[in-house]
């Protein structure tokens, strides 16, 4: 979320077809605590057993790809 995500998307072996066009947005912006809120409430609603994200969590990945200045790619995070 942080540099957002680009390109296609497989779920499962299928394609998904987004409903917007525009991609998602960045959202480094956010403050840690703010990232982690966000994430914490996602992850309750698709994996009700995750424990939430912490600011700390958010600031570790933070600083790992801060030298980041493009978008993922699925291919990258599945790797």
């Amino acid at each position: 979320m942080l540099h957002r995500l680009d390109g296609p998307i497989d779920l499962k072996g299928q394609p998904v077809v987004q409903a917007d066009p525009l991609p998602m947005p960045p959202m480094a912006g956010l403050e840690d605590q703010q990232l982690a809120d966000v994430l914490s409430y996602l992850r309750a609603d698709f994996a009700p057993a995750s424990p939430a994200v912490t600011a700390a969590d958010v600031r570790s990945v933070r600083l790992a790809t801060s030298g980041r200045k493009t978008p993922w790619t699925a291919k990258e995070l599945e790797a």
